[in-house]
């Protein structure tokens, strides 16, 4: 009886496929997981991020509250950002969702972001924590700002692992981050680190 009822149900779903877009949410916490286990040459894998099924027509702020529910972060702490597939394949956060995409329905928004025609949107979700790790607005993001993530490579422990993203200036230069990349790989302000870009 139970097989049978997984098949009904497996079938109503593909029946009601078109009246949903899945909506897979990427964030920091699944970045850490994966990067230097699952993945070495990307930022995530997102097949084993958390998925939402949400009816087209209801508006995007319904799904950020699911994401409150979910997650734990209040709706006003939350910023999404669109992937981009890259020529290499890869995927990088490439862009905010607008004030007037967050206003359209699911459906919508998904048409916005996707040329290919499948169903589902891919985003990143932006959080700031504070030093308690509760959320926090997140920052002013400012024209020429563009985010950056960090991998950290232990050459001794042959690891690598994420070690979190920053807003810097495009015109910037890296010696002006280094302090607090030593911060976030845990290390003394003045350690001599290495910059790579991965392409």
């Amino acid at each position: 009886k139970k097989e049978q009822e997984e098949k009904e149900h497996k079938k109503k779903e593909k029946a009601e496929a078109h009246l949903y877009t899945i909506i897979k949410v990427a964030r920091d916490e699944d970045l850490a997981e994966q990067i230097g286990r699952d993945i070495h040459f990307d930022l995530v894998d997102h097949e084993k991020v958390r998925s939402f099924r949400i009816q087209k027509q209801l508006p995007f702020n319904f799904f950020k509250e699911e994401v409150a529910k979910e997650f734990g972060v209040p709706v006003q702490f939350q910023r999404f950002w669109l992937w981009a597939k890259r020529q290499n394949h890869t995927y990088r956060p490439n862009r905010l969702l607008t004030p007037l995409e967050e206003g359209q329905s699911v459906g919508l928004l998904r048409e916005v972001s996707n040329k290919a025609h499948n169903a589902e949107l891919k985003l990143f979700l932006e959080v700031q924590l504070g030093v308690d790790l509760c959320p926090l607005p997140p920052p002013v993001k400012a024209k020429e700002d563009i985010l950056l993530f960090f991998k950290l490579y232990d050459p001794e422990k042959e690891e690598l692992r994420y070690v979190g993203r920053l807003f810097v200036k495009a015109v910037g230069k890296p010696i002006e981050i280094l302090t607090k990349l030593n911060e976030m790989a845990g290390f003394d302000p003045s350690e001599e680190i290495e910059l790579y870009e991965e392409i």
